[in-house]
């Protein structure tokens, strides 16, 4: 793969000053450049991250479900992965797509070095007669990189946007990347369904006696709602520099992006929906948050949690999204 056929600025490497950095690139004028916004999590603490989130069979039905939706599309050339990680996407979309030549990005050098040594395992990491590498890690920050026009079949970001000072930034250099007709595809957290997440973890909270609260499983809830409470606030709050969850979004915010970029069309529609999201996310929270099991909250909360979840129908689970896709295609040619 030519780099040289995707970027618009020269790439360099990152192993000339730190040899763990092998085989990823970054922009010339990224080098030294601060890493605003992002936290410890996704650098210094990228093993964790890693071994926290890695959830390959999850990643490959979603994207699955989103080429079902999209309905006939032809198979990429060249994809996009914006916000790679470790492989979430990448790696299914690899197995989806095997003549597909894969750009994998991220902000840290450190994830996508996971993400590099469990692709030079892979029998397909080069193809074609000249056995050209298949697959290419730059370390670029999302909202910044400049691709050249019309060089993409597909872009893909699995849980990316929200953690992104500025969302449109990185859908405008999407549509600037893709060919016509091509599609963008993100998976995000919504604002209205974790509202209600919010508003029971309160009712929650407002019932518990002052020795309850002090567990560490109330605490987290706490957390949970200081943090849904924080995320409300104007994007140019300082306080996001420091957060790692930083939106929570709403159909009509993409509505405006479409309109503003140009975007031919958007298609959004909620992620597991089922009788008992709200049961679901709670259990999610306490296991990654406080690596805490079911237990750890008491009965009542969970009667609580399910009279709530008893009370929202599924039209409205469709409507009032928790997590949702988010699909961009670009004009064809007229």
């Amino acid at each position: 793969m030519n780099l040289g056929e995707v970027f618009a600025e020269p790439l360099v490497r990152l192993d000339a000053d730190d040899p763990a950095l092998a085989g990823i690139r970054t922009p010339r004028s990224a080098l030294g450049a601060v890493k605003s916004g992002v936290t410890a999590q996704f650098l210094e603490r990228a093993d964790e991250y890693h071994r926290n989130y890695l959830n390959l069979d999850y990643w490959r039905f979603l994207l699955e479900r989103a080429f079902q939706a999209i309905g006939e599309m032809h198979d990429p050339s060249l994809i996009i992965d914006i916000g790679s990680g470790s492989g979430n996407s990448v790696i299914p979309l690899a197995d989806r797509f095997p003549r597909a030549n894969i750009v994998a990005t991220d902000i840290s050098p450190q994830l996508l070095a996971i993400l590099r040594d469990f692709l030079n395992k892979r029998d397909d990491s080069k193809q074609g007669e000249g056995r050209e590498e298949r697959f290419a890690l730059v370390c670029v920050d999302a909202a910044g990189a400049n691709y050249l026009p019309g060089i993409a079949d597909l872009a893909v970001g699995a849980a990316i946007l929200h953690h992104i000072l500025d969302p449109a930034k990185v859908l405008a250099s999407c549509h600037r990347a893709l060919k016509p007709g091509g599609w963008a595809i993100f998976f995000e957290p919504f604002e209205a369904g974790n509202a209600i997440v919010r508003m029971t973890y309160e009712r929650i909270l407002a019932r518990a006696s002052a020795s309850e609260a002090e567990t560490d499983a109330l605490r987290l809830l706490q957390r949970m709602v200081a943090d849904y409470t924080v995320r409300q606030r104007a994007k140019a709050d300082p306080v996001f520099l420091g957060l790692d969850d930083k939106w929570m979004f709403t159909r009509t915010y993409f509505e405006r992006i479409r309109d503003e970029q140009g975007w031919a069309e958007l298609r959004t529609y909620a992620l597991n929906v089922c009788p008992t999201m709200l049961r679901n996310q709670a259990e999610v929270h306490l296991k990654l948050g406080a690596q805490l099991p079911p237990s750890a909250l008491p009965d009542w909360a969970w009667a609580i949690i399910d009279q709530t979840d008893a009370a929202i129908s599924d039209d409205l689970r469709q409507e009032w999204a928790q997590e949702a896709a988010v699909m961009f295609r670009k004009a064809a040619l007229a």
